[in-house]
């Protein structure tokens, strides 16, 4: 993610120097605003009441290794894996489910995808799936941490070895991979409180959030928004938190509900990119879909939403990126460690969370590493 990193630092100077002097579109002042960096706080105050990071309870430092490197063998090879998601319907787990696909052909080794559907009871019958399949070993995506406690310690206790990612378990229970959720986010709400100064200026910003509260995880993405963004607007007010499901069809009724309530909300974060994109479909059904209506931003950086990031037309302006090739390639090593008896269940590799610059090259450059296409 370095290079990536000084690529978006050396795009976002060479657009800014070459837009100064006119008036710019959405794009160019979403560009022109892009930062890697957080941002500083202006009112103490204002984010004193904000909740810290709960979901990384064990802290964020990664254990050391090359995580995020393909080896030139695996001791996975020739074993039986199982790979869990929350959900095939996201295009982040599908293209988690994708890279394992490549993986399992590359390093020959038998693969089965379990489809969580986002939904407890499918999740728990998964687990009995995987123990019946009786893998060597499964990478397991959690839908919640309690929950993942005792689901994860059956599939051990039938001699699988386990890994969790994306969610982490509410105990320490397995080797596991995620993201910081807290800066991550916090860094999308700098950049959207940046373009909507810029943009906006003086005009009072009102809040909406189409949440998921269940997850901790999520919890963290929220208040990380919510820290981000009044650090630079300390004035700004927080309407509503709605609960959007995390998948698109909740979400626009959700968010549809929200803004009929609050009409004078002009920022909206979705906790992924189904929330947003539900958002934005709520804009369009009451004829407020424009990049004057104020902005939406949210955390995923999927495909489908690389399309709203880079039109002018939009109002979603700012993105940090859930990058499902580091998360696949860091659970495939981790998942290898753990087999291999090199990591235990103090083992944590945490994976960058970068935000993608709202150009067609910036987007490109994201979409190219983690959404390949086939």
């Amino acid at each position: 993610m370095l290079e990536l990193k000084k690529y978006l630092l050396g795009a976002a100077a060479i657009i800014a120097f070459g837009t100064a002097g006119y008036a710019q579109d959405a794009v160019s002042i979403a560009a022109n605003t892009f930062s890697t960096e957080l941002c500083a706080v202006a009112d103490p105050a204002a984010v004193a009441d904000i909740p810290a990071a709960v979901s990384g309870f064990t802290g964020y430092e990664s254990a050391a290794g090359d995580w995020l490197s393909e080896p030139e063998v695996s001791v996975l090879a020739g074993k039986r894996v199982a790979l869990t998601v929350m959900g095939l319907g996201q295009p982040y787990f599908l293209a988690i489910s994708n890279h394992w696909e490549r993986l399992a052909e590359k390093y020959d080794f038998e693969l089965r995808v379990l489809d969580g559907r986002f939904d407890a009871g499918i999740v728990q019958r998964l687990v009995d799936d995987v123990i019946s399949w009786a893998p060597d070993a499964v990478a397991f995506a959690p839908l919640d941490s309690d929950a993942a406690v005792p689901q994860v310690k059956r599939m051990q206790d039938e001699g699988i070895a386990v890994v969790t990612y994306n969610v982490q378990p509410s105990q320490i229970v397995a080797p596991r991979v995620f993201a910081n959720d807290f800066d991550g986010p916090r860094l999308v709400g700098c950049n959207t409180a940046s373009y909507y100064l810029e943009r906006f200026g003086e005009k009072p910003a009102v809040i909406g959030v189409v949440d998921y509260p269940q997850l901790p995880q999520v919890q963290d993405r929220r208040n990380g928004f919510l820290y981000g963004f009044m650090s630079l607007i300390p004035t700004a007010t927080v309407a509503q938190m709605v609960d959007g499901g995390a998948v698109i069809d909740r979400a626009n009724a959700a968010a549809a509900d929200m803004l009929q309530a609050h009409p004078d909300i002009n920022v909206i974060f979705g906790i992924n990119n189904d929330s947003s994109l539900g958002a934005l479909a709520a804009l369009r059904a009451t004829g407020n879909y424009s990049a004057d209506w104020g902005v939406v931003s949210s955390v995923d950086g999927s495909e489908p939403v690389m399309s709203e990031l880079g039109s002018n037309d939009s109002p979603l302006k700012a993105e940090s990126g859930y990058p499902p090739y580091d998360f696949s390639i860091a659970t495939f090593n981790l998942l290898a460690a753990t087999l291999s008896g090199d990591a235990d269940e103090n083992t944590q590799v945490v994976v960058g969370y970068p935000p993608v610059l709202p150009t067609e090259e910036g987007i490109a450059s994201w979409l190219d590493q983690q959404y390949p296409r086939n």
